[in-house]
C-alpha cells in the first residue's frame, strides 16, 4: 500500500501516475474536498480562486500530460501584468519597461544598472552573499530602492539579506543593455520572464484543473482524513481520529515542518531542522464587484509601502466566466510572517481602502462580495538555514520510506507544473520502492 498524503495538484498527479500503474494507494486529504490551494470558488454570481494560479507549461512533456487530462478545456492567454509605482500603472517587468516615469527616475535607474554592468565587466562577476546583494548586483542602487527592495521585503516579510537567492534563477527576469534602453524609449518589453503565456480553464476556475486530475481516482481519495501522526518504524499512520493506515511507502505532499514533526522516533537533530524552517502565509482577499476592471490586466504588482498588498489581480480580465458582464472579479493578496495573527476584517478594509487610493475600487462603490481565504503556508522563505535543513530533513524521510513532493513537501519555490512534475516523479520512486521491496 502506497499512501499519498495530501490531495492538492501534487498528490493528485502522484495518484493517477500510482493508478495508471495498477498500484494500491490510498490518497488522504485533511479537507472535506481534494484540490489543496487550487480549489476554485463560487460565491454568488462570481468564481474566484485562492489567490492568483495561471499554468505556464515550459517542459513539453508536462504540457502533453495535462491537455490529456479528461475533461478540462484550456485557453492559451498572452502574459497582461503590470506595475503600479508612483500613481502610474506600467508594463512587468518594471526593470525593462522604465518609460512612463520621471526622466529622472529613468535617468538614474539607468545610470546605476550601466553601472553595475561596468563593474562586473572591470572587475569580474562577484559572488553575491545574499538576496540584498543579488538584486543590487544584478540591477543597481536605484531599482532596488524603487522597486525590488520594497517589493521583495513587503513579500518576504524578513530582511533581504536573511536570504539566499537560488530561487531566482528562473522567477526574476534579468535584461540586457538593448532591453533596458528600449523599454526607457517606451519601446515595450513584456515578453520577459517565466511565464509570458499560460494556460488556464475556460470554466471552473483553476479547479477545472483539480477536477481533470481527479478523473478515474477519486474512488482513492479520502477527505476529512487529517494525518496526526506516522510511525516510521511500523510503517502505520493515524488520522486525527485514531484510524490506522499500514503502508510500504508514503508520498508527503504536506508542509515539510508539519511532515516532520508529525513523525515520532524522528532523531532531534532531525526535529531541529524541521523547526528552522521559515514560511510566510498570504491572506487573499477576493472581492467581487459590481462594475468593470479599472484595469485591462490581469494582475498588478503593488511595491510601495502605502499599499498594505503585495499584489492585486482582476480573475474576470483572464476568465470571462468568473463574473458577470459588466462586473469584476478581483483579488488582493497581502503577506504575514507564519507566526503573526491576521486580523481579518482588518485587512480586508485596508486592501479596500488601498484599492481606492490606487483608483481601482471606484469611490463609493463597496463589493458585492468580499470572501477572504488564508494561505497558510503560502511562499516557503529560502532564508541561509533553508538548504541544509530541508536536506537534512528530506533525507532522513526517504530512508524510512517517506518521499517529498511538490511546493509544500519538497519546500522549494515550485509553480504548479513543477509540483505536478514532482508528483509523477514521486510516484515513480514508490513504485520503484515497492516492487524491488517485494521482489
Amino acid at each position: 500500500m502506497i499512501l499519498v498524503l495530501g490531495g492538492g495538484i501534487t498528490g493528485l498527479a502522484a495518484a493517477r501516475t500510482l493508478a495508471a500503474a495498477g498500484e494500491d494507494f490510498l490518497v488522504l486529504e485533511a479537507e472535506d474536498e481534494p484540490g489543496g490551494w487550487c480549489r476554485s470558488i463560487r460565491s454568488g454570481r462570481y468564481m474566484f480562486d485562492r489567490s492568483g494560479h495561471f499554468l505556464h507549461l515550459s517542459d513539453p512533456h508536462m504540457r502533453d500530460w495535462v491537455l490529456e487530462l479528461p475533461g478540462a478545456s484550456w485557453e492559451s492567454i498572452t502574459r497582461d501584468a503590470r506595475v503600479f509605482l508612483r500613481k502610474k500603472i506600467t508594463p512587468f517587468p518594471f526593470q525593462a519597461n522604465l518609460y512612463g516615469h520621471a526622466p529622472d527616475l529613468i535617468r538614474r535607474c539607468l545610470t546605476d544598472f550601466a553601472a553595475e554592468r561596468i563593474r562586473e565587466a572591470v572587475n569580474g562577476p562577484v559572488e553575491a552573499r545574499n538576496f540584498e546583494e543579488w538584486l543590487l548586483r544584478r540591477f543597481g542602487r536605484a531599482m532596488c530602492r524603487e522597486f525590488f527592495f520594497p517589493y521583495n521585503r513587503k513579500m518576504w516579510r524578513t530582511s533581504l539579506r536573511k536570504m539566499g537567492y537560488d530561487w531566482t534563477s528562473w522567477s526574476v527576469p534579468v535584461p540586457g543593455i538593448a532591453d533596458l534602453l528600449a523599454g526607457a524609449r517606451g519601446e515595450p518589453r513584456t515578453g520577459m520572464g517565466y511565464n509570458p503565456s499560460f494556460l488556464y480553464p475556460r470554466s471552473g476556475g483553476i479547479g477545472a484543473l483539480v477536477s481533470a486530475l481527479s478523473v478515474g481516482v477519486l474512488d482513492r481519495v479520502r477527505t476529512a482524513t487529517r494525518i496526526s501522526r506516522l510511525d516510521l518504524r511500523k510503517k502505520v499512520a493515524w488520522s486525527s481520529g485514531e484510524e490506522a493506515f499500514h503502508f510500504d511507502a508514503v508520498i508527503s505532499t504536506i508542509p515539510l515542518p508539519k511532515m516532520a514533526h508529525s513523525c515520532v522516533n524522528l532523531p532531534s537533530g532531525v526535529r531541529t531542522a524541521a523547526s528552522a524552517l521559515r514560511w510566510v502565509k498570504v491572506l487573499c482577499v477576493n472581492l467581487g464587484v459590481r462594475a468593470p476592471a479599472a484595469t485591462h490586466g490581469h494582475w498588478v504588482y503593488v511595491p510601495e509601502r502605502a499599499y498594505p498588498f503585495f499584489r492585486t489581480g482582476f480573475l474576470s480580465n483572464v476568465s470571462a466566466a468568473a463574473a458577470p458582464k459588466g462586473c469584476a472579479s478581483m483579488f488582493v493578496e497581502s503577506s504575514f510572517p507564519s507566526g503573526a495573527s491576521v486580523k481579518v476584517g482588518k485587512e480586508v478594509r485596508k486592501a479596500t481602502d488601498g484599492l481606492r487610493r490606487m483608483g481601482i475600487l471606484p469611490p463609493g462603490r463597496k463589493p458585492e462580495i468580499v470572501d477572504p481565504v488564508l494561505l497558510d503556508p503560502a511562499y516557503v522563505v529560502f532564508d541561509h538555514a533553508r538548504e541544509a535543513a530541508v536536506r537534512r530533513v528530506r533525507e532522513h524521510l526517504r530512508e524510512k520510506g517517506i518521499l517529498t513532493a511538490g511546493r509544500y513537501g519538497a519546500w522549494d519555490y515550485y509553480g504548479m507544473e513543477a509540483s505536478m512534475a514532482d508528483g509523477i516523479r514521486a510516484a515513480r520512486d514508490a513504485i520503484r520502492k515497492v516492487r524491488g521491496s517485494s521482489a
